[in-house]
């Protein structure tokens, strides 16, 4: 009876343990589906195409990959931290190329697990005096494979893309159905790129075109037409062009722009703040980000 009961004993955990890390495999595979529904299987083998690092039985997955059309692509990572009763948080980050879409998205609310009073103080310093009416940082988690040391990190949301919300920053953008909160701006990239004169892109902030020189007026009316990737006319060219310049004041302001984040099985809190960025000219600015387009 000792060595029946000693039996159970022993087997009752092993159970227990391979079903709590197959339902996690599970689990993790459940959240990609939307990215992984996209791939289809092109060479005909009954499996679709795409990419993996599959540790999930360790609470890591990442998938990714193409689909004929447009050449669109998803990457799709998920990582699993075990809180202080043995549950586990998940912490989902998701590209989707085609529709502009990044988003980061957890089973608990994301405000119950960053660090205490998160936001952009945690990045600026200093006052911020502009006024922007969506956010224009996006917040990326780089989820590890091993261990829980998480590095965070924010960037520029492509311009010319306006994502809800009324803070500086989000944890979700992507085009709307029609466009609707997307305008056309990579024209202002053509302008910076091409004009001889540095005190041009003043000029247009100030609406002085009449001291633009003969050149650098031709490049900017290039810019300008009836169709939807030109401005309407000078004066819509330097309302969008005064948008930038304050997204541009904010971004001078960054002190860091990633946040190295423990995991303390309640909740992340700052370890370590790191990348400071580079101070660049508000012409160069223009030059390097990225900037929305239709894609297809």
């Amino acid at each position: 009876m000792k060595k029946f009961i000693l039996f159970f004993l022993i087997l009752i955990p092993i159970i227990c343990f391979t079903q709590t890390k197959n339902s996690l495999s599970k689990i993790l595979w459940d959240r990609v589906n939307r990215c992984y529904s996209m791939f289809v299987d092109e060479d005909g083998d009954g499996k679709p195409e795409f990419n993996k690092i599959d540790d999930s039985k360790n609470g890591y997955l990442q998938i990714s990959g193409n689909w004929p059309t447009c050449g669109c692509s998803c990457t799709s990572t998920v990582g699993a931290y075990k809180n202080n009763v043995g549950d586990y948080i998940l912490l989902q980050s998701e590209k989707f190329t085609c529709n502009w879409e990044k988003k980061i998205s957890s089973n608990k609310e994301l405000k119950d697990i960053l660090p205490e009073s998160f936001g952009i103080k945690d990045f600026i310093s200093e006052p911020i005096n502009e006024k922007i009416d969506h956010p224009i940082f996006f917040v990326d988690f780089i989820i590890p494979r091993i261990g829980t040391d998480t590095r965070l990190k924010i960037e520029l949301i492509p311009f010319g893309l306006k994502p809800d919300g009324n803070g500086l920053i989000c944890f979700e953008f992507k085009e709307k159905n029609g466009f609707s909160n997307c305008k056309s701006l990579y024209r202002i990239r053509e302008i910076a790129d091409k004009i001889q004169d540095e005190k041009t892109l003043e000029y247009i902030l100030n609406g002085n075109f009449d001291n633009i020189s003969r050149d650098d007026k031709k490049i900017i009316m290039e810019t300008i037409g009836d169709d939807d990737s030109r401005f309407k006319s000078k004066e819509e060219l330097q309302r969008s062009l005064l948008e930038l310049r304050k997204i541009y004041n904010i971004y001078i302001k960054l002190d860091n722009t990633e946040l190295i984040l423990g995991w303390n099985r309640e909740k992340f809190f700052i370890k370590e703040k790191q990348g400071k960025p580079e101070k660049i000219s508000f012409k160069k600015f223009l030059i390097k980000n990225e900037y929305w387009s239709p894609i297809c």
